[in-house]
């Protein structure tokens, strides 16, 4: 069985002995979840997903499950980290918990519902029950059953039909501990038909060694538009490891963006589902790692399941010392999904001979007319442009500086609301 391959403090887990309170018919859910997390282990290098990735640092600790925080004395800390220059709502999460009397929940339109998934299990359960596990997902996700099995708390947003919110959401997670943490967490988010919400996903700690496992199911209902930003810069001795899953209904629309600049480990599974004709996707992409043996892991997987339906893909990346990168980029066509168009292309820059990256774009494809198509490049920064700086007096670092600033411009110029481009922007400075 290969719960015996799992480290000693992650077999004393279970839902009875992590899971507070739970509604009877989450119950058997969560067993389920559990004994099959057990009996698949942690990833292996066998596993074709996770064959570039190394969880052995699990082995080395020993994670708590909870740790207490002075929430009274955060006021300041989260004050630091609004957004400047622009007016936001603002939604905290501290290890994994909403804070509500932290947040701007009053800012919210009226009918608008945004409260903590422990809340939401005993009041909203008919929305949750049929999102709380994506059956496809967890079948190549072990941290998805895992968090099906003992998450008890995140957020719970509800967005109503031909609701527009005009200031962005911005979600902020912060992990702070003293010790070695493992927090899960889950959002589930619910947008109405014609609603539309942009969101800046911001997952921060200013030092700590812990894990994360986060979850977020996201479904768009018809003609619904939504912007989604996501900056991970967490503390360098950190694991992040989330999931995302986006449900698409007809006419709706979507545009996704990470910047990924933090974390020891850190990986990102996205999933995609145009589930109805008119549906449309496009997931954009830049990370950036400094340090050695840092690593970061992006697996996007979008799946035509209708016709008429459009995505793209386009992620870059740039790594020095001895990092590592992987990107794994998968476009499914179905079988009925005729006249669809999709593009993703991924490209890299190893600024030094010790860093790594692992490109694999993917089209499996069933259906016939369709446009797809799809491209990936590694290099290093072009010399002639480096020396035409340099004969014009401009020194290397300032030089190497431009170059990078022009390629990172074709990601960024992607973000359309200026307070955010702003904290994005400082965040990659540093």
């Amino acid at each position: 069985m290969a719960m015996s391959t799992l480290p000693d403090w992650l077999k004393q887990l279970s839902p009875q002995n992590v899971v507070s309170k739970h509604p009877a018919w989450l119950s058997a859910l969560r067993e389920t979840q559990w004994q099959v997390f057990c009996e698949q282990g942690l990833p292996t290098r066998h596993y074709e997903r996770y064959k570039h990735a190394d969880f052995s640092f699990l082995y080395a600790n020993e994670y708590l499950v909870s740790d207490d925080v002075n929430i009274k004395a955060l006021s300041d800390k989260i004050h630091q980290h609004r957004l400047q220059h622009t007016d936001t709502i603002l939604l905290v999460l501290v290890n994994g918990r909403f804070v509500s009397h932290l947040s701007d929940v009053a800012k919210l339109p009226e009918h608008v519902v945004a409260i903590s998934l422990r809340d939401a299990l005993q009041t909203q359960a008919d929305s949750i029950k049929p999102h709380w596990l994506n059956d496809k997902v967890s079948t190549h996700s072990p941290f998805v059953n895992l968090n099906a099995a003992l998450c008890d708390d995140g957020l719970y947003l509800y967005v109503p039909d031909e609701c527009v919110i005009r200031s962005p959401i911005h979600l902020l997670h912060l992990t702070l501990t003293q010790s070695t943490l493992f927090t899960q967490s889950k959002k589930m988010v619910f947008l109405g038909k014609s609603s539309e919400v942009v969101f800046i996903e911001e997952h921060f700690s200013p030092s700590g060694s812990y894990v994360t496992n986060n979850v977020t199911t996201i479904e768009v209902n018809e003609n619904a538009k939504l912007t989604y930003y996501k900056l991970q810069q967490e503390s360098a001795a950190a694991v992040h490891v989330a999931h995302t899953d986006i449900q698409q209904k007809k006419d709706s629309c979507v545009e996704l963006l990470y910047v990924g600049i933090g974390a020891q480990f850190a990986r990102d599974d996205v999933s995609v589902y145009l589930k109805e004709q008119g549906s449309n996707c496009k997931a954009a992409g830049l990370y950036q790692l400094h340090r050695d043996r840092q690593y970061i892991d992006y697996h996007i997987d979008i799946n035509h399941c209708a016709p008429r339906s459009q995505s793209e893909m386009f992620f870059k990346g740039i790594l020095e010392n001895k990092s590592k990168a992987v990107f794994n980029g998968r476009l499914l066509v179905e079988n009925n999904a005729s006249k669809i168009e999709a593009y993703q292309a991924n490209h890299n820059l190893l600024l030094t001979n010790e860093a790594e990256v692992y490109s694999k774009p993917e089209l499996e494809i069933y259906a016939d007319e369709v446009k797809c198509k799809h491209g990936a490049t590694t290099g290093q920064l072009n010399q002639d442009a480096l020396f035409y700086l340099r004969a014009r007096g401009i020194s290397e670092e300032e030089a190497i500086n431009m170059l990078l600033e022009g390629y990172r411009r074709e990601i960024l110029q992607r973000i359309t609301h200026e307070g955010i481009k702003l904290r994005i922007q400082e965040a990659l400075s540093c």
